[in-house]
């Protein structure tokens, strides 16, 4: 690790002293830097090299990638080979986020042996899986707790009608271009924390006056839709 960053630096340090050496000769009528600076993200291309290079880490490779990616289109764009505005592109950071969080699901599908998963933990926690297919579970656990329900590209329907709360219970709901469907009893009194990324919350249910059990849900949706109901 301190041998990498040594090099890094060096590399820094270069592109420091090349700079300079490019304006001093510039004010002294040596030579026209114009001449030069549309090839500066190059630096970029160099760094991801490196960064290729030198990290083993899925986290380090991505990062290298993405430098040669964004100083290969600057250069282009610099030398008027391909123009193209940032604002019209921003759709492909949802689309690289989708792209992942499939992946991942696509490796658990592979080690579980299916499209679905569902554990039931001690009786009072659930978690629930389901990759490019639709799922319904049912819990009727008197002491409900909360756990997890993950869903990509599927449909997911949890029925809890006959269950139970001792104080109060968490839910995780992570949805990419999915739905969630969650029938709860009517003495539950639910609260829904999360910001959703271009998807619906759906909540039908009918909160109780006064209720000791208490489901709080913290919904993380990507173009995906959650639906409560009694």
């Amino acid at each position: 690790m301190r041998q990498q960053n040594s090099k890094q630096q060096v590399l820094f340090g270069l592109v420091l002293t090349l700079l300079g050496l490019a304006f001093l000769a510039d004010n002294f009528h040596v030579f026209d830097v114009r001449r030069v600076l549309p090839f500066w993200p190059l630096v970029l291309v160099a760094m991801g090299v490196l960064k290729l290079s030198q990290d083993a880490d899925r986290r380090g490779q991505g990062v290298g990638v993405a430098l040669i990616v964004v100083g290969s289109l600057l250069t282009l764009r610099h030398l008027g080979i391909f123009d193209f505005r940032w604002h019209d592109f921003w759709p492909l950071v949802l689309i690289g986020a989708g792209v992942v969080v499939m992946f991942r699901g696509r490796l658990a599908w592979d080690r579980e042996g299916g499209g679905d998963a569902v554990e039931v933990l001690d009786g009072e926690r659930i978690q629930l899986s389901t990759v490019l297919s639709a799922h319904q579970s049912k819990l009727s656990s008197q002491r409900f707790a909360g756990g997890e329900v993950k869903v990509v590209m599927g449909e997911a329907q949890l029925d809890l009608r006959q269950a139970s709360i001792e104080g109060t219970a968490q839910l995780a709901v992570q949805v990419v271009m999915g739905s969630v469907l969650l029938q709860l009893p009517p003495d539950w009194s639910v609260s829904i924390k999360g910001k959703p990324l271009l998807s619906e919350v759906n909540d039908k249910t009918t909160q109780p006056l006064q209720s000791s059990k208490q489901l709080v849900i913290r919904a993380e949706l990507v173009l995906g839709g959650l639906e409560l109901r009694n």
